[in-house]
């Protein structure tokens, strides 16, 4: 039984350090200026919109940043140039800009040190893809 009990314990570390690991990794890696080098926002309907050099958004190491869109996807009510903080998992990026009244979440699919694809989802079903190379 004793056996057990620590075999469980130091698989529980090991997954809990190796969660740590990935999630450092990913927040040293965000920590520059990105630009952001395509938009996509893909429908329920199947339609797609894309828009190219939609702006810039910037990394902090103190979870802070700053996005600028441009004027084509900048939501309504939301300023062009925003400053937010921001947080991240092993696997997710959450930004809180201070006017919007939930976080976004992103799903960060691939995860290089020059290039990042993210994906988002809103209230409406629509799906978001952003993908980021770096400055």
């Amino acid at each position: 039984m004793k056996n057990k009990l620590n075999t469980f314990v130091i698989t529980f570390l090991v997954i809990i350090l190796a969660s740590c690991s990935a999630q450092n990794k990913l927040s040293s890696r965000l920590t520059s200026e990105w630009a952001i080098a395509r938009f996509e926002v893909r429908t329920p309907s199947g339609s797609n919109s894309i828009i190219e050099n939609a702006g810039s958004i910037t990394f902090r190491s103190n979870g802070r940043g700053e996005q600028s869109f441009t004027t084509a996807i900048a939501h309504a009510g939301q300023a062009v140039d925003t400053e937010f903080r921001w947080e991240n998992t092993a696997n997710t990026v959450t930004i809180r800009t201070i006017d919007a009244q939930y976080p976004k979440v992103w799903i960060v699919v691939n995860s290089g040190k020059g290039k990042q694809e993210w994906y988002s989802t809103d209230s409406s079903g629509n799906v978001q893809v952003m993908l980021l190379e770096k400055k």
